[in-house]
């Protein structure tokens, strides 16, 4: 599993999510989010070289840390640190595989009919009324299960269940986990199949 696709990942949920809400162009929110990673990218380079950042610089860097590249809280973080020193410790670098996270903002629009027909098979309410941020894990993750299908399902779902856990509500893993197995298990059978023969 790569760190700079699942990164794409997250920054999808996050564009398809304001795509649902507000129905932006895809282009104009493709940029708005290349800009801000490769802003955070350099400040990032900058900071980690030992270079002083500005009260802006570091400020914005905090606020680009926490929406792109913050991993899960951890109970043992320490508290006696600068909070962007104690954030950088515990984020990956903003690295993105660029061209994947375009393929998922664009591809889910283009795809998406299909994706939510496969989805409300097996959804306990109309997909348009799933939680937005839910439903944005969903579309990706069913757009990776029927569109991608070298990238085994397994990791498909485990993907979905963490951007679950990162972004969703408490229990909301679950939820994801249980609609995307059946998705899975629909569309995916023959190397479900293979895979439990093994």
């Amino acid at each position: 599993m790569s760190n700079a696709r699942t990164m794409a990942r997250r920054c999808a949920v996050q564009a398809i999510y304001q795509w649902q809400l507000s129905d932006a162009n895809l282009s104009a929110i493709e940029t708005q989010f290349l800009n801000e990673l490769k802003e955070a990218k350099v400040l990032f380079k900058r900071y980690k070289n030992g270079y002083d950042l500005t009260d802006h610089e570091q400020s914005l860097l905090e606020e680009l840390l926490e929406k792109y590249c913050r991993q899960r809280e951890t109970e043992d973080r320490p508290s006696d640190r600068p909070p962007l020193d104690d954030l950088i410790e515990h984020c990956c670098a903003p690295e993105i595989n660029t061209r994947y996270f375009k393929e998922l903002l664009h591809g889910v629009p283009e795809h998406l009919q299909t994706i939510d027909s496969a989805l409300s098979g097996f959804a306990d309410r109309p997909v348009a009324e799933i939680d937005p941020v839910e439903r944005a894990i969903l579309r990706i993750s069913a757009y990776e299960l029927l569109f991608r299908l070298e990238i085994p399902y397994r990791v498909v779902l485990n993907e979905g269940i963490d951007l679950a856990k990162h972004f969703g509500a408490a229990e909301s893993h679950k939820y994801i986990n249980g609609i995307l197995d059946r998705v899975a298990r629909k569309h995916r059978t023959a190397e479900i199949q293979t895979r439990h023969k093994t």
